[in-house]
């Protein structure tokens, strides 16, 4: 009998006492903890009649985003649940001699509990709460309110479309497991998250919260939704700058001397270096083609571009080694490109000048005032071609750039 009295007063001591009739005893706590654990059935619908359906309110307090894995869809997060109903058994209970108890907490275990389930967890599927936490009871009109914690892992599609720009709008959806709509029907008076007691993470920002319910297969639904903004800085500094700034120095290749011979070894570490940085920023993101990330394309298309500035590269530098005779299209061609058509071969003179303007000349041609393109080689040839090829790299780098990053910085905005 001693630890039964003792389990009383420490029952007792969980109960308030603001009461306008009179002092609260224990010998009424007693009374009225023994007509609940002797009358009251945790395991009966909480309707007198056992049928009808029982409102369940909900809302959602969110704490902390534990974690966003983008890779897998999943979000983590901690929050608490505030969760109330109105219990009609417990409500028959009450009778005048309780009227001091205005409201008591007693462990949940003691008394019927909506069973509340995380829907698209990709963990268990169990109840929220546990035998430790308490319910909040209002004896009188049997109003109960029950506060449990949740820290939960939920799926999520990614759309990583503009990343690191992206947003991302996760679901954390309840429903009453067991019960159709007909029994219990699960609502919110919130239209937005409670965020009172919300941290911030370093990597993702909210940027706005839904409630909303629904009803699917005859059960009830309601879904908390999260609107998350990526943090971008890190990415700019680290991934998307180095992959611009790398794209320009491919091109910085056909300004190298050929006679160092390091321009192969420059242009494959170039190669490598976007290869790596694919592979990085594959890491940070689904594994899917619909849709997949435009920084990915752009990527793809800058190692496609050094892949194209490797062979060029290659082929230039037999350019340059070759002895034959340049063909004669060949020369001017050359010639244009290095400007080679400049002064004529000599300065004439002022009467020389006259005499071309006088009437009786009018018929002859004025001497030929082209450089000849007879001494150019083919190593000249490969200094013409590297420009062509320094101009081309560059100016494709910067259109690919502004077609891919434009966008991505546009929706960041």
């Amino acid at each position: 009998m001693l630890w039964k009295s003792v389990w009383m007063i420490m029952l007792a001591s969980l109960f308030t006492f603001p009461s306008s009739k009179g002092a609260l005893t224990s010998t009424t706590v007693k009374a009225y903890l023994t007509d609940l654990q002797t009358n009251y059935n945790k395991h009966i619908f909480p309707k007198h009649k056992t049928h009808g359906q029982v409102p369940v309110m909900m809302g959602l307090q969110l704490i902390s985003i534990n974690g966003f894995d983008e890779v897998s869809g999943i979000l983590e997060l901690v929050a608490k649940l505030k969760i109330s109903w109105t219990d009609e058994n417990l409500q028959r209970l009450y009778t005048p001699n309780y009227a001091d108890i205005t409201e008591a907490l007693v462990p949940q275990d003691d008394i019927w509990l909506p069973p509340v389930t995380v829907y698209n967890s990709v963990e268990s599927l169990k109840m929220v709460g546990d035998s430790s936490y308490h319910v909040r009871i209002l004896p009188a009109i049997g109003w109960i309110q029950w506060i449990p914690g949740v820290i939960t892992k939920t799926s999520c599609s990614v759309d990583a479309t503009y990343f690191p720009f992206d947003k991302q709008t996760c679901d954390i959806t309840f429903t009453n497991w067991g019960y159709t709509e007909s029994e219990m029907n699960l609502f919110s008076r919130d239209v937005v998250i409670d965020l009172s007691l919300f941290t911030q993470n370093e990597q993702w920002s909210l940027a706005g919260s839904r409630v909303s319910n629904s009803s699917k297969g005859g059960h009830s639904f309601l879904t908390f939704s999260v609107s998350l903004e990526r943090q971008p800085t890190w990415f700019l500094l680290n991934m998307v700058l180095p992959i611009i700034l790398i794209g320009l120095l491919t091109g910085l290749v056909f300004l190298m001397p050929v006679d160092d011979g390091e321009r192969v070894g420059y242009i494959i570490t170039a190669f490598l270096t976007f290869a790596f940085f694919l592979d990085m920023i594959s890491s940070n993101l689904p594994h899917t083609s619909n849709p997949m990330a435009l920084v990915v394309y752009y990527l793809t298309i800058m190692v496609y571009l050094s892949s194209a500035s490797t062979i060029v590269t290659i082929f230039t530098l037999r350019i340059y080694d070759k002895s034959t005779e340049v063909p004669k299209w060949l020369k001017v061609l050359v010639a244009v490109i290095l400007a080679r058509y400049c002064c004529p071969k000599k300065q004439l003179s002022d009467e020389e000048m006259a005499g071309w303007a006088a009437p009786e000349k009018k018929e002859d041609k004025p001497p030929e005032v082209l450089a000849p393109t007879e001494n150019i080689t083919y190593r000249l040839v490969g200094l013409a071609l590297d420009i062509v090829f320094f101009i081309s790299f560059i100016l494709i780098n910067l259109i690919c750039s502004v077609v891919f990053l434009v966008p991505l910085a546009s929706n960041g905005s």
